[in-house]
């Protein structure tokens, strides 16, 4: 009779569970679907949490948020691989008790439904034995035509629904496939912070190298990132070697770019001998990790000219009509110092082998991170089979995808297997933008499996807005990196604020990547108290680190930017003044549905001031640079 019931819309889903949707470990992860049947039909919703073995690990009923909308809320406790299904049926007792009270308040008769009724709850006392068998006897009583009143389904559901669940029939008993969820620990919440090792010498020498970085790994990890980026480490090209910004031909002694690799001393496993050797580099790795960081390095599947793969394999790279191997392009530039690899050559199988295999190289001596450079512009199919591959073998080995495209391409290398994406963050300035971004992202059909790292900058990026907003533009932009998303990071010099750019373009005169740049991190200008600050807030505060727990609130100002972090009640409220040339004052709203008593008291861990708030509008002057944010916590009583 019953049968026609619908689970639809179901999150956290990719692709209808076909893909991986990922979380953290300890994060609350709301399951929402549609459910719905034929008739009037009260029903019953449970989701169930299995491990990857199949073991059921917890068992909850869905609570009826509204109209045909049910949710329950999982937390997953340990890192691995999972999956969720939902199983609804109808909810027989409670169909009934609905009936009976519309026809009751109709003026029916409801004798017969009440017999109807009351069989249902025989036949289940039949089966029951102890503590639920005591239960139906408390379900009889509270089933008397003297006792029913218009509450009654809210305490059947509250107080029966394991034992209606264990005794009773389920009709139209309905089940989805699997939803599988990967859990991470201690990945999708880091800060990054990229350096060259060539530009941090010992006093005296011209150039740095891995024992050199080794020295500003205190200072560093003083600051609170976990993370350090290495661009390419290996052997740089000469052949159409690119000097001091970009030009060509570049002089003797430039030193090139590393994204140009390769040479006559060897590829993509070797080092650049500038740099130091194996030995270095894993002495880097280590120290790392006592200062409680780990090392990521940048994999460019690309060549210079130079490269052993050029003279070994020419098959693999892509050419001219005349024959010429193609140089890397992306109109309407031209990259004359690297040549692009054909992932669709006749020697695809060996191609793709070799590539997979230099990363297995570089994990094998201790890399876990990797920062992969431009993937978007290599087949999909590619970065699916490569990341699985490394994974079947080293399944704690993550990437990050540095891809500027649409957002469509962005989204599908994070299904094809990236655990973390560059953004759109360092364009996004007013109001209406941060607002309107963020918000997609913090929806659960993209947070399901698209995690971004906000950085600030890059080698390749320095924004019109840090090029003019001066110090107060860097605080601004850290603090909403720092707490806009659950990653995020800054290129070296970042926290010195270095705002020399190309003239329209936004871009950095005299660029890293072409040359070392020797920094004197104790200028006065330095921001590093602030950027410790705020990683201490994130590493404090869970809510920063969690996922889909973005709101926004509404201000009387569009220069001051209010958002919470956190679900339910537990949240945190960040204030920001997003106009770093002068004071904002604002009105703030709490919003009503967050049951605030009229007034509250709050600490700003920001500024380390107490205030007392209400439920309602506040009031808020903010100034650039000294007092730019609140970032409040309720107060317990």
């Amino acid at each position: 009779m019953y049968q026609d019931i619908y689970i639809e819309n179901v999150t956290p889903s990719v692709d209808g569970g076909s893909g991986i949707a990922v979380a953290q470990v300890g994060d609350l992860i709301t399951v929402n679907a549609t459910i719905y049947a034929a008739s009037h039909q009260a029903l019953v919703a449970m989701v169930r949490l299995y491990n990857n073995r199949g073991k059921e690990l917890q068992k909850l009923f869905m609570n009826h948020v509204k109209d045909d909308t049910f949710s329950s809320n999982i937390i997953i406790t340990e890192p691995g691989n999972y999956y969720f299904t939902i199983t609804a049926w109808i909810n027989r007792i409670d169909t009934l008790t609905h009936g009976i009270l519309s026809w009751m308040a109709a003026g029916e008769d409801v004798s017969g439904d009440l017999k109807e009724l009351s069989a249902i709850v025989d036949s289940m006392e039949l089966r029951a034995k102890g503590h639920s068998k005591r239960k139906f006897a408390k379900l009889r009583v509270i089933l008397d035509p003297k006792h029913i009143d218009e509450k009654l389904p809210d305490v059947i559901s509250s107080n029966f629904m394991p034992q209606i669940w264990k005794y009773g029939d389920k009709p139209g008993l309905f089940r989805t496939g699997k939803y599988r969820i990967h859990a991470y620990l201690g990945v999708l919440d880091r800060s990054w912070y990229e350096a060259f090792p060539r530009s941090q010498p010992q006093a005296g020498k011209k150039t740095g190298n891995f024992r050199s970085m080794m020295e500003q790994l205190t200072r560093i990890s003083a600051m609170g990132f976990d993370i350090l980026y290495l661009p390419p480490i290996h052997p740089i090209g000469k052949t159409n070697r690119r000097g001091k910004n970009g030009v060509i031909p570049c002089k003797q002694d430039d030193v090139g770019s590393p994204w140009a690799i390769g040479n006559e001393i060897g590829g993509h496993r070797e080092i650049n001998p500038e740099l130091g050797d194996m030995k270095d580099f894993k002495a880097l790795i280590e120290e790392a990790e006592k200062n409680h960081m780990q090392v990521a390095i940048d994999i460019a599947f690309q060549c210079s000219p130079d490269h052993p793969y050029v003279r070994n394999h020419p098959e693999w790279f892509q050419r001219r009509t005349d024959g010429t191997i193609r140089y890397a392009e992306n109109p309407p530039k031209k990259y004359f110092d690297i040549y692009p690899f054909d992932f669709y050559c006749k020697d695809r199988e060996g191609l793709w082998n070799e590539l997979k295999d230099v990363v297995l190289f570089w994990r094998k001596s201790g890399v876990k991170f990797f920062r992969v450079d431009n993937p978007h512009t290599k087949p999909i199919g590619f970065w699916e089979w490569l990341i699985g591959e490394v994974k079947k073998e080293y399944p704690d080995t993550y990437f990050l995808s540095e891809s500027f495209t649409t957002e469509n391409l962005m989204y599908r290398l994070s299904k094809a297997g990236f655990d973390l994406s560059y953004s759109y963050f360092t364009w996004k300035n007013s109001d209406w933008e941060i607002k309107e971004y963020f918000s997609q992202l913090n929806k659960s059909e993209y947070s399901s499996f698209y995690t971004p790292v906000l950085f600030t900058n890059t080698p390749d990026i320095l924004s019109f807005a840090l090029q003019k907003g001066g110090r107060p533009e860097f605080i601004l932009r850290a603090i909403l990196a720092a707490t806009l998303g659950t990653s995020w990071g800054i290129y070296s010099g970042y926290e010195i604020c270095e705002d020399n750019g190309i003239p329209g373009r936004e871009e950095y005169m005299n660029s890293e990547k072409y040359e070392i740049k020797k920094r004197d991190f104790d200028r006065e200008v330095s921001i590093a108290e602030e950027i410790a600050l705020l990683n201490s807030i994130r590493k404090k505060y869970r809510q920063f680190r969690e996922r889909g727990n973005l709101n926004f609130l509404q201000t009387t100002n569009p220069a001051v930017l209010a958002y919470s972090r956190g679900h339910g009640s537990d949240k945190i409220v960040v204030v920001l003044n997003i106009d770093p040339s002068k004071v904002q004052e604002a009105m703030v709203r709490i919003p009503e549905e967050w049951n605030q008593p009229h007034s509250f008291n709050v600490i700003d861990v920001y500024n380390g001031t107490n205030y007392t708030w209400n439920s309602g509008e506040n009031f808020v002057r903010l100034t650039p640079e000294f007092k730019p944010v609140h970032i409040l916590q309720k107060v317990a009583l």
